[in-house]
């Protein structure tokens, strides 16, 4: 079953910020798509498994973006 874990992120400004983000978390093992919104500051990841915050923070380490909620 597929799952969309849905986060507000801080520093999520524009475009180029889009796609640093997503290629980041298309880096987490068993993500198949990822959405990223600077217009609205969310991210959202689709995977046929949960994914959890602290993978997402992983993977955006030594960025300045943050997971600021898991909607």
């Amino acid at each position: 079953m597929v799952q969309t874990t849905r986060l507000q992120l801080s520093g999520l400004t524009c475009g180029a910020c889009e796609k640093v983000i997503s290629k980041r978390l298309k880096t987490i093992q068993d993500v198949e798509e990822v959405h990223v919104s600077s217009v609205n500051g969310f991210a959202s990841i689709i995977a046929p498994r949960h994914i959890e915050i602290q993978e997402v923070e992983e993977v955006l380490q030594g960025t300045h973006y943050k997971v600021i909620n898991n909607l």
